[in-house]
């Protein structure tokens, strides 16, 4: 039986002592992971910086492996885009398209159906997708909104 864990660094860095300071967190947490028997897949391992400026030259490392620095990293089925407004236009796109695809299933295999057994349907395989930790990514622009609307028309 394999059991998976997720863990999070993370650190303000704005001088190199901060960059030392995160890259010692890390040599620590590979530490622990040594002494408890607990290996790490380093290539899903995965840095990433929200900013605002992209001059970050930085290498952080985990067992003398330059971990690589991703702009989408998914945590918890949100997927975070880090672009300089930190927006979650991707995770929006990402769930929109989910939505049409399980609504075209239910169109597609379920030819007569009660408007009751279409909203159970609907509310379990579509609507659940639409609402999933949107208090963390709830869209503020017109378009999206918008977006995430039409898909709830389209039925």
């Amino acid at each position: 039986m394999s059991i998976l864990y997720d863990a999070k660094l993370y650190k303000h860095v704005i001088t190199d002592d901060d960059r030392q300071v995160l890259q010692k967190g890390l040599n620590t947490f590979q530490e622990w992971s040594d002494r408890w028997l607990l290996r790490l897949n380093i290539n899903k391992c995965k840095i990433a910086f929200y900013r605002r400026d992209v001059n970050y030259e930085y290498k952080y490392y985990l067992s003398s492996t330059a971990l690589e620095i991703v702009d989408v990293i998914k945590d918890l089925g949100v997927v975070f885009e880090f672009d300089s407004e930190l927006s979650f236009v991707f995770h929006c796109k990402e769930k929109i398209n989910r939505a049409y695809s399980m609504l075209a299933l239910i169109k597609r295999n379920f030819i007569y159906l009660t408007e009751e057994a279409f909203v159970t349907i609907y509310k379990s395989l579509i609507r659940s997708h639409l609402e999933y930790a949107n208090s963390v990514w709830n869209p503020h622009r017109q378009g999206l909104i918008k977006d995430l609307e039409k898909v709830q028309m389209s039925n």
